[in-house]
């Protein structure tokens, strides 16, 4: 069930375990429940964590903005991880978004789903996110749930991380560069796949032309090769040791181009590749038909790629 920030419960849920991060300065309290750090193996969940987590602290930064929801299927027993990552153009956006059918579908399958917020931009904020924060964010949120998540009856040894528009980006980053998980003490290799769903941002160059360079610029522009920098298709090499990856491959005659392209760069390099042909889908229609009864689009070929993904982890 999504928690939302309005409720008492989600508030105090949200303070017990920002207690178990990074604290910032300010008073604490002996009554909060630190979310659990442990590497230590566990078969089974343990009763009474908070599902809402603050998976890193940075001063002058909300709890919600550096956040991740755990949803847990009953009784979960070293069960396998899907990460959802969140759209929203850099911009907007919330991992609370377009969850319940795939928080159902995948459950239903025995996995748990943990979906994760990153800051966000916000032009003239003293503290808007701007390159490389969104990817520094979701690989700290990464190595929270590799570190945590066997108390909540996960196996952190088969990790999937999904995204979709900017979420898609921002998880080819992440996942095809090695950098940003290097940071925390892991590898692309730590995660067992990844399905960065629906974005021109494989090729920003290559797609500059469709409107989209504002709000990159507005994201990413700090960086000032930020078309190539973080444009997976350009940085990927052949010698690359990537996971194995799911796509989709919809929208214009150019779109199209570029989401094959970054699957072909991702196939050069070894890593198994799955297309789903979505061309009659919108780009809302990736995200929200996962999962949602009746789909026969998106649904069935992703499942399939994940049970195959955590069988061979």
């Amino acid at each position: 069930m999504t928690r939302r920030w309005g409720t008492v419960l989600a508030g105090v849920l949200l303070a017990a375990a920002a207690t178990a991060c990074d604290p910032g300065p300010g008073p604490t309290t002996t009554t909060t429940r630190p979310a659990p750090t442990t590497t230590k193996p566990q078969a089974c969940a343990t009763a009474g964590l908070p599902t809402t987590v603050a998976y890193r602290s940075i001063p002058g930064v909300s709890a919600n903005a550096l956040s991740l929801d755990v949803h847990a299927p009953a009784r979960a027993c070293r069960a396998p991880v899907v990460l959802w990552v969140h759209g929203g153009g850099y911009h907007t956006g919330d991992k609370a978004n377009q969850v319940r059918d795939k928080v159902a579908r995948f459950n239903a399958e025995g996995w748990l789903f943990v979906s994760i917020n990153y800051r966000l931009t916000v032009p003239g904020s003293a503290t808007s996110a701007q390159f490389p924060d969104h990817y520094e964010d979701v690989a700290a949120a990464i190595a929270w749930v590799r570190r945590s998540i066997a108390a909540y009856g996960g196996d952190p040894a088969r990790l999937a991380l999904l995204g979709h528009s900017a979420g898609a980006d921002i998880v080819a980053n992440v996942a095809d560069q090695p950098r940003y998980l290097a940071a925390r003490g892991l590898a692309p290799s730590d995660l067992a796949c990844i399905g960065p769903l629906d974005t021109e941002g494989f090729d920003k160059v290559a797609s500059v032309g469709d409107g989209e360079s504002a709000q990159w610029r507005s994201a990413l522009g700090n960086e000032p090769d930020y078309l190539t920098a973080t444009s997976a298709t350009r940085f990927i090499q052949r010698g690359d040791d990537l996971p194995d990856t799911i796509g989709v491959v919809r929208g214009t005659a150019g779109r199209r181009a570029i989401e094959q392209a970054y699957l072909d760069a991702v196939a050069a390099t070894g890593a198994r590749t799955v297309r789903i042909d979505a061309a009659g889908l919108t780009h809302q229609e990736v995200s929200t038909r996962i999962g949602a009864a009746g789909d026969t689009v998106m649904t069935p070929p992703l499942v399939a790629f994940l049970r195959t993904c955590f069988r061979a982890s």
